[in-house]
C-alpha cells in the first residue's frame, strides 16, 4: 500500500480565502497540516497575510509555527502580534527554543515578554540566557529525566508514566543523591530489561557529557563523533544540569555554516536574521572588509605602475593581465576554501601543514602545467604585434604554472597558520587571498616578461 501524502494547500488558495475572509475554511484547511508546513506556507505569503493566518491558529500549533517560520515573517509577527499572545506562545515552547527566540529580539522587547510569561517558565529561560552566547548552557533544556541507580525497572517505568511532560527521553541519565552524573540508560535497554532488575545493572558508566561552558562548535563535534540523539550537559562539579538535543545541534551546524560562508564572501556575519537587521547594520558589517580589500587591490595598480615602461614597450603584455590575475585568484580561492573546510571538519590540523603543502604543490604543478599549455595555444592565436607573435605566448605559458603554484602555497599556509594562532581561518577569506595573489601574480608575470623578452 502506497504512503498517503497530505497535499499542502496552494498559495493561490490561501490568498483567495484570505481575500474572501473565509476564516472557518482557512482553519479547517490548516487543521491537518504539520506546523513546519504551515510555517513554510506563511513564508510564501505577504507578511501581512501571514500574520492574519497565524492569528487563526490554536495556541499549541501557533507556538510550533513561530519556532519554525523564517526571519521575515517572524519579524512581522513580533511587530504585529499582541505581546501577551507572544508570551503565551513562548510558554508553550521548550525553554531552549524560547531562549533562542528572545535572544534575537531587542533587550527591551525581550524583557517585556519575559515579564508576561509564566513565572516558572520565565525563570528557566532567564537562567539559560544568563549563560554566554554560543555555549552549551545557552542551548540546553533543563527538561531532563534523572534516575537513581538502586531503582528497579518496574519503579523506573512507573516514574516515567507519571511524568507530566518531557521532550528528552532518548536517553535516561542516572545521577547520585547530589545529582552528579554517573551513567546513562538508553530507552531501548530499559524496555528490554526485566522488571526486577536494578537500573545499575543496565546503565552504562562511560557516558560522554559536555560542560555547560563548552563552545557550541565543540558540542556539535561531540554529537557528531558519538552519534548521540542528545548530549547531557554538566556543570563544573559534574552535576547534571540539562541536555542538548540533536535538533539544536542541526541549528548550530546551520548557523556555523552561515557564518563561514559570509566570512568566505568577505563580510562579517550578521548576528541576527537578515530581515531583522537594519540597512545601516548591514553596511557596518560589510564596510570594513570592503575597505581592506579596496586597499589591498591598490597593490595591483602599484605593480602595474612599476612595470609601466615594459607595458609601453610591449603593449601585448596588457592583453593577458586579466588571464593571469583571474587564474591565480581562482586557484587561490579553490585552495583556501578546500583547506578551511578540511580544518573545520578536523581532517587537517596545524601539524599537517607540510603534508598539506606538499599535496597542494603537486596539485598546483599539474594544474599549472595544463593551464600553461592551454594558455600558450590560446595566446598564439592572437597576433601580438611584437616580433614573432609566440614570444609573449611563451611568457604566458611559463607564468601560469608559477602563479598557480604561488596561489596554492599562500592559500594553504595562511589558513593553517591562522588556525594555529587561534584565529578563525574563515577571516582569511577567499576575496583577500584572491586580491593578494592578483598583485603578486602580476609581479611574477612582468618579471618573467622582462627577463625573457629582454626588456
Amino acid at each position: 500500500m502506497e504512503d498517503q501524502k497530505i497535499q499542502l494547500p496552494s498559495q493561490e488558495m490561501l490568498n483567495m480565502l484570505i481575500r474572501q475572509a473565509a476564516w472557518d475554511e482557512l482553519r479547517e484547511l490548516l487543521f491537518e497540516v504539520h506546523p513546519a508546513d504551515i510555517a513554510y506556507l506563511l513564508d510564501q505569503l505577504e507578511p501581512d497575510d501571514a500574520v492574519i493566518v497565524f492569528r487563526l491558529l490554536p495556541l499549541t500549533v501557533a507556538s510550533e509555527v513561530l519556532d519554525e517560520t523564517g526571519s521575515r515573517v517572524r519579524q512581522e509577527l513580533v511587530e504585529q502580534v499582541d505581546e501577551e499572545r507572544l508570551a503565551d506562545l513562548l510558554d508553550e515552547l521548550p525553554m531552549d527554543d524560547a531562549a533562542e527566540f528572545l535572544e534575537d529580539l531587542p533587550d527591551v522587547k525581550a524583557a517585556r515578554l519575559l515579564d508576561l510569561m509564566e513565572p516558572d517558565e520565565a525563570e528557566d529561560v532567564r537562567e539559560l540566557l544568563s549563560y554566554e552566547d554560543e555555549t552549551a548552557g545557552r542551548l540546553m533544556t533543563r527538561d531532563v529525566v534523572a534516575l537513581r541507580r538502586h531503582w528497579t525497572i518496574a519503579e523506573t517505568l512507573d516514574f516515567l508514566r507519571n511524568l507530566e511532560d518531557s521532550d528528552s527521553l532518548h536517553y535516561l541519565y542516572v545521577t547520585d543523591r547530589n545529582n552528579h552524573l554517573i551513567g546513562v540508560v538508553p530507552l531501548r535497554e530499559l524496555i528490554k530489561a526485566k522488571s526486577d532488575q536494578a537500573v545499575e545493572s543496565i546503565m552504562r558508566t562511560d557516558v560522554a557529557a559536555v560542560s555547560v561552558h563548552a563552545d557550541q562548535e565543540a558540542l556539535a563535534e561531540m554529537v557528531a563523533r558519538y552519534d548521540y540523539y542528545a548530549m547531557p550537559v554538566v556543570d563544573d562539579d559534574n552535576r547534571l544540569v540539562g541536555v542538548v538535543t540533536v535538533d539544536d545541534v542541526l541549528d548550530i551546524l546551520a548557523d556555523e555554516a552561515t557564518e563561514d560562508i559570509q566570512r568566505l564572501g568577505g563580510s562579517e556575519p550578521l548576528d541576527q536574521p537578515y530581515f531583522a537587521v537594519s540597512v545601516f547594520h548591514v553596511v557596518r558589517k560589510r564596510i570594513v572588509w570592503l575597505m581592506l580589500l579596496f586597499v589591498a587591490a591598490t597593490l595591483t595598480g602599484t605593480v602595474i605602475r612599476e612595470f609601466e615602461t615594459e607595458l609601453e614597450t610591449v603593449i601585448a603584455l596588457g592583453i593577458f593581465i586579466p588571464l593571469i590575475t583571474g587564474t591565480g585568484g581562482n586557484a587561490g580561492s579553490q585552495t583556501v576554501t578546500t583547506v578551511i573546510r578540511a580544518l573545520a571538519l578536523g581532517e587537517v590540523q596545524g601539524r599537517d601543514i607540510l603534508r598539506v603543502l606538499g599535496r597542494e604543490i603537486t596539485v598546483a604543478l599539474l594544474l599549472g602545467t595544463l593551464l600553461g599549455l592551454v594558455g600558450f595555444l590560446r595566446s598564439i592565436t592572437w597576433d601580438t604585434g611584437y616580433q614573432t607573435f609566440y614570444d609573449v605566448s611563451i611568457v604566458v605559458m611559463l607564468t601560469l604554472p608559477l602563479v598557480v603554484l604561488w596561489a596554492n602555497i599562500v592559500a594553504t599556509v595562511v589558513p593553517i597558520v591562522a588556525e594555529k594562532l587561534r584565529i578563525d581561518p574563515t577571516v582569511v577569506s577567499a576575496p583577500m587571498i584572491t586580491t593578494v595573489v592578483d598583485a603578486t601574480g602580476l609581479g611574477i608575470y612582468f618579471m618573467l616578461a622582462k627577463w625573457i623578452l629582454g626588456l
